[in-house]
């Protein structure tokens, strides 16, 4: 059976640190990295693969970078600019470029298809189909401190027609900043300002809301701040829009710190938080104030599990996206993934709700957990762009997926498949009348109240089956009433008598055995046919019914039953004669002799409980116990 999540691995020849999906085809990957400067002897490279294959990761084109400068660090793939997909990256120039002040860390590369060639997979040495060249290099930042380097680098989401944003922020850097610009033009592109810092940035993230309108957030460990981008904003200042609380005393506490942040519309932003010392995850959902100014919100909130202590990595996807930057946001679905210091990878939902014209979102849901995803730490992730089929959907539509990347520094890259369907929309809901799609993978919590379920109705149907065949066997009390409505020939089958394996010798007993078979297994009728005296109780497997009918008194005739010390049951029947025995009938009998008589039919075999006491009614009894009954019970053997 093949998995919910198909995934495809490979393993490349230097560690990756970077990675990101073509926007306008989910099914091609970049990846980059290497060993950086020094004599490791592992190269750096970028490399592109083909996703296509759920299953099957292929090396379709690569570029190797000076083994003299520093590693990939980030990796954004942006708009095609002629034949060429641009790669934007961060490395920095080599040891003396850097010294010597003039560290070109902002790498601008290009994918053109190659003229001859296939790909080249995992065993195999074809020539690659696409050819990656370096197109520009170039200095954003201020800062000529060694030891800075480019650590994040992010795009926004591209739209025709559309001037794509992009930022460059610094690491290690004794004076962050934050480097914005436009990819518009290439060498070098087309600065939009910069943002001075007094802390390090953790994270940034872009969203277009108008033409040529976006808005801006980042945060360093425990604020948040926003600022609008627009041809007349560009030099406005940042809004503080949210602070942890307790960060801005003087006294030393434990406070969380953020991890990362991504817009899921202009009004919701996703922070991802760490607690401190290890202590746990938690994803928050904050709403932005509309004026942009002002404290946030949180509208949603969900802690990790406490096996997850510290979170390394976030990717989020919109499932249904606007078409343009001026349509406004509709009832979606957005997928969270969340990389753990445990080489897991979790998996979350949640939805937006428009009600008059209010964005609401729901609460973030887990839905699957992949552990163990790479062998040693993840340091990027990404999820591809989703674009929905053109309506409507009919049965001709191919299915749907969208794919999740991630690296690691053992050098393996993972892309995991998750398969998406369309839902039926409520009209009465305000949804639009095109198709959305959504998860199609059913949530951990689900899938074990479904276990549970079919475990508890399981169990109940196995405790039914034993207690049938016990009542049928008359081994328990009657609940069921099973003989009612199984047939005959399965109540027989159950109700013989346990065998043993051909040439078993029993253990000896003080008991001799019944050369006539006496059983007590009530309900194993014997054959009446091979009973020494079918008048006679002793020794018979056969109950009162059965006994009752062998006797075949005339109609309206009783039966008699009484004492007969040479019975070996010492019980004997026989049809009543008023000359000759005497008794009482069943309702006539004091409770003393019913309790003698109904005990001495049950040591016997001859009644069970369930049989009840009606079938006692019009038998006629001696007496038990007593002379009387002794003496009637001579009379009758004489007779």
């Amino acid at each position: 059976m093949a998995p919910l999540i198909p995934s495809a691995k490979a393993t490349l020849e230097y560690p990756l640190y970077a990675c990101d999906f073509d926007p306008a085809d989910s099914s091609r990957l970049v990846v980059g990295g290497g060993g950086g400067a020094g004599r490791s002897g592992v190269g750096n490279k970028i490399t592109l693969l083909d996703t296509s294959i759920a299953t099957q990761l292929q090396e379709i084109g690569e570029i190797d970078l000076s083994k003299n400068e520093d590693n990939v660090t980030s990796i954004a793939v942006g708009q095609k600019k002629g034949k060429a997909t641009v790669i934007y990256a961060g490395a920095n120039s080599s040891t003396k470029d850097i010294e010597a002040g003039r560290n070109l860390h902002f790498r601008v590369f290009g994918i053109e298809p190659a003229t001859k060639g296939k790909g080249k997979g995992k065993d195999s040495e074809k020539p690659l189909s696409n050819k990656i060249s370096e197109i520009s290099r170039s200095k954003l930042f201020d800062s000529r401190e060694k030891d800075t380097y480019q650590r994040v680098l992010r795009l926004s989401k591209p739209f025709p027609d559309q001037p794509q944003l992009g930022a460059v922020a610094t690491g290690f850097a004794k004076e962050s900043e934050i480097v914005l610009f436009d990819t518009s033009t290439l060498t070098p592109p087309n600065s939009r300002g910069a943002v001075k810092l007094s802390k390090e940035a953790v994270d940034f993230d872009f969203i277009q809301r108008g033409e040529k309108e976006y808005l801006f957030a980042y945060c360093d460990e425990y604020d948040i701040y926003l600022k609008k981008i627009s041809p007349d904003m560009d030099t406005s200042l940042p809004e503080e829009i949210y602070v942890t609380p307790a960060s801005r005393g003087s006294e030393k506490v434990t406070l969380p710190n953020f991890r990362a942040l991504r817009f899921l519309t202009p009004e919701f932003l996703l922070m991802l938080t760490n607690i401190h010392s290890n202590g746990g995850v938690v994803l928050q959902i904050l709403r932005i104030h509309p004026s942009g100014k002002g404290q946030c919100r949180i509208s949603q909130s969900y802690r990790l599990p406490s096996s997850i202590t510290k979170a390394t990595g976030l990717a989020v996807a919109n499932l249904t996206p606007p078409l343009s930057p001026t349509t406004p946001q509709d009832y979606t679905q957005f997928v969270i993934a969340v990389a753990g210091q445990n080489i897991s990878i979790s998996l979350f939902k949640v939805d937006l709700q428009i009600m008059n014209k209010v964005s609401m979102v729901t609460p973030i849901k887990p839905f699957r957990t992949l552990n163990n995803v790479h062998p040693h730490q993840i340091t990027s992730l990404t999820f591809s762009n989703f674009t929905p089929p053109t309506h409507p959907v009919t049965a001709s539509t191919p299915p749907q997926y969208i794919k999740l990347a991630s690296t690691g520094v053992s050098n393996t890259v993972l892309v995991h498949t998750l398969p998406l369907f369309p839902v039926p929309l409520s009209m009465k809901r305000g949804q639009s009348r095109t198709p959305r799609y959504v998860v199609a993978l059913p949530s951990m919590k689900a899938i074990v109240g479904l276990a549970v379920a079919l475990s508890t109705i399981g169990i109940l149907i196995a405790a039914v089956l034993v207690q049938g065949i016990l009542e049928v066997r008359g081994g328990v009390p009657v609940r069921l009433n099973a003989r009612e409505y199984v047939p005959l020939r399965v109540q027989e089958a159950l109700g013989r008598p346990y065998t043993f394996p051909s040439g078993y010798e029993g253990i000896p007993t003080g008991v001799p055995a019944s050369p006539i078979g006496y059983n007590h297994h009530l309900g194993v009728p014997t054959d009446v046919e091979n009973d020494i005296n079918a008048d006679s109780l002793g020794g018979s497997a056969l109950r009162l019914p059965e006994i009752f009918a062998s006797l075949q008194p005339t109609p309206g005739g009783q039966i008699y039953l009484h004492e007969h010390d040479k019975e070996e049951s010492g019980i004997k029947a026989a049809v009543h004669d008023e000359e000759v025995h005497k008794g009482k009938s069943w309702d006539n009998l004091k409770h003393e002799q019913k309790k003698l008589w109904l005990k001495k039919l049950k040591d016997a075999g001859y009644w069970a409980e369930d049989m009840g006491e009606t079938i006692l009614k019009g038998v006629v009894f001696g007496e038990i116990g007593g002379v009387i009954g002794g003496a009637v019970a001579q009379a009758v053997g004489g007779g």
